[in-house]
């Protein structure tokens, strides 16, 4: 068992688990705008917090882990999960009125805002080239939102907005790496979808608004509805595939530098098109393939530099991360082991 936890926080695993989540979210994506048209958010986002937490509840210790985080632990986990709650409502909404393929590229910009990002924030460096890529990255996004042009959607300003907040998220994933544990993190995310879900249900429910005519509207504010099994299922799906991403995605930003992981997201982008096309026969126009293209283009390339620099990763240093995922974290012998290198300086 202890080589088995011990092996989640290696730079390999954790890069690997989180390039098949990666490749999972798109499903729950698809699924959720499938739902759009009857379904309105929140209750989406209720009825699905509540299964990730039994989830959590049944196969794993997150809530005892959750339950002895010291308060201001908790606090900051909480405000954390906010931010990914922000972005996630933002990126939802888009979907009822946008292609899904636009959507998840435009969003998908934030790993290199969290490349940015990690310079003031992080204290990490970034060079020419990646600053290159970057640049590239953001012009993509501006291909697909073509700005002042006549198939501008006032949407797609949401889906940037969603991605600045992910980035935030993860840039305070990565801040937060030695403290509290994974296990009570992602309880606590979950949390916050629950409480978000819960209150905006409630708003559905007291004051539901007429059929407007606006998808993401409508989408956002419609009054609670019944649900089909085949919906039901839609959101156990869900729940697996979100529950799967908040475990990876915490695990990789606890356990590898914030800049190197950005490219491994990437994934996502190719298998949007597909459930797009698929689904919706939503295929993306000129001017959206370009844009896909210089946005897939600035990640990788930033993954070829920094594997031709050998960056450094940062598992070297202590994380209670592999120790939560078996057991109730001891945060006396934490504190012990702080004072222990504070006395070794």
């Amino acid at each position: 068992m202890k080589m088995i936890t011990d092996k989640i926080s290696t730079p390999f695993f954790a890069l690997g688990l989180l390039t098949i989540a990666m490749g999972i979210i798109p499903l729950n994506d698809a699924l959720i705008k499938l739902m759009s048209e009857d379904v309105p958010l929140g209750q989406i986002i209720a009825i699905r917090a509540v299964f990730t937490l039994a989830l959590l509840g049944i196969f794993g210790q997150s809530f005892r882990s959750m339950f002895v985080l010291p308060a201001r632990v908790f606090w900051l986990f909480f405000a954390r999960g906010m931010c990914l709650v922000l972005a996630m409502v933002l990126f939802f909404v888009s979907l009822g009125s946008l292609p899904l393929s636009s959507v998840i590229a435009i969003f998908f910009v934030s790993p290199l805002i969290i490349t940015v990002l990690s310079v003031p924030l992080l204290g990490e460096k970034i060079g020419l080239h990646r600053l290159t890529a970057v640049t590239a990255g953001m012009l993509g996004v501006l291909f697909i939102i073509q700005p002042g042009g006549v198939q501008f959607q006032i949407e797609t300003l949401f889906v940037v907005g969603a991605a600045f907040s992910y980035a935030i998220f993860q840039i305070w994933t990565r801040r937060l790496k030695t403290v509290g544990n994974l296990a009570g993190m992602v309880a606590v995310q979950h949390v916050c979808y629950l409480a978000v879900g819960v209150i905006f249900t409630t708003v559905n429910f007291i004051w539901p608004i007429d059929y407007s005519g606006n998808p993401t509207v409508d989408f956002l504010l419609r009054s609670p509805a019944s649900m089909s099994y085949t919906q039901i299922f839609y959101v156990v799906i869900c729940s697996f595939s979100v529950l799967l991403l908040s475990f990876a995605s915490s695990n990789a930003y606890r356990s590898v530098e914030a800049s190197l992981i950005a490219p491994f997201e990437y994934v996502a982008i190719p298998l949007g098109v597909v459930w797009g096309i698929l689904i919706w026969n939503e295929w993306p126009d000129k001017m959206a393939l370009v844009g896909i293209v210089l946005i897939l283009a600035g990640g990788l390339y930033t993954l070829y530099r920094e594997n031709i620099k050998s960056v450094d990763l940062v598992t070297s240093s202590p994380m209670p991360v592999t120790a939560a995922i078996v057991q109730t974290p001891d945060f006396r012998d934490d504190a012990v082991a702080v004072r222990s290198r504070k006395k070794q300086k």
